[in-house]
């Protein structure tokens, strides 16, 4: 174990086990008949109050969208305009339907299919709960490994020969190079204290990359133990 130090969740995010997640998720068959752009959304958490599945709003037309931390649901087809936003329907007394916007992410033109990363983050302006990252999938290949810092340290990535310094509120790839199948790494995570100039081991085990899946690893406070914790999950790739 590390030492425990005593540190808050990331209140704001920048915008512009010890082993990934191999688990699943349901972009399947259905997203490969989906023409155009498409984007995937995952959340890091659900506030409280925040259900799953959430309502999506894009193009004028509504869906239904499940949200988890461990896996990427079905994808959602990018309207025109790239906007799309995670809403609450209300209605109001005399029938009219209004929407409460909690989330809202822009898809850049030129971007085909992506990946939308939502962080809550607390004393937004209402209703809004959550911050939001957008990842190019054409840059987040099949065998790389993505790793989002949601704690207010600095986070040191070690995978096989690649190092990277993830900052606080950050996202940054690791590119598993150009392989078929399977293959492992050694891998290692640190942080480092704002309090001392070093770097302190988190964790390090081997884990197994693939070539069909892109690995996820966010790390966050854990308030029940008071240290860091992480979570991974891994995205399959379309063909």
């Amino acid at each position: 174990m590390f030492p425990v130090i005593r540190f808050f969740i990331l209140i704001g995010m920048a915008l512009s086990p010890v082993v990934f997640a191999q688990g699943s998720d349901e972009s399947s068959s259905a997203d490969k008949k989906k023409t155009g752009r498409r984007t995937w959304i995952v959340a890091t958490s659900l506030p409280e109050g925040v259900k799953s599945p959430v309502t999506i709003l894009a193009g004028g037309e509504l869906s239904e969208v499940r949200l988890s931390k461990r896996s990427v649901g079905t994808s959602i087809k990018v309207p025109k305009d790239g906007l799309i936003q995670v809403v609450n329907p209300t209605v109001s007394a005399d029938g009219e339907t209004t929407y409460e916007i909690l989330a809202s992410l822009t898809i850049p033109d030129g971007v085909k299919d992506s990946l939308g990363i939502l962080v809550p983050v607390p004393k937004l302006t209402p209703p809004l709960l959550f911050k939001s990252k957008i990842i190019d999938l054409d840059k987040f290949r099949g065998g790389s490994a993505l790793f989002v810092n949601l704690t207010n340290l600095e986070i040191g990535v070690i995978l096989g020969s690649k190092k990277k310094t993830i900052k606080t509120g950050r996202v940054e790839i690791i590119d598993g190079g150009d392989f078929s199948g399977s293959k492992s790494l050694a891998v290692s995570y640190h942080y480092r204290s704002p309090k001392e100039d070093k770097w302190n081991l988190i964790s390090a085990s081997t884990v197994p990359l693939r070539s069909s899946l892109r690995e996820i690893l966010i790390f966050s406070y854990n308030a029940e133990l008071d240290q860091i914790g992480y979570h991974g999950m891994s995205f399959h790739v379309n063909k």
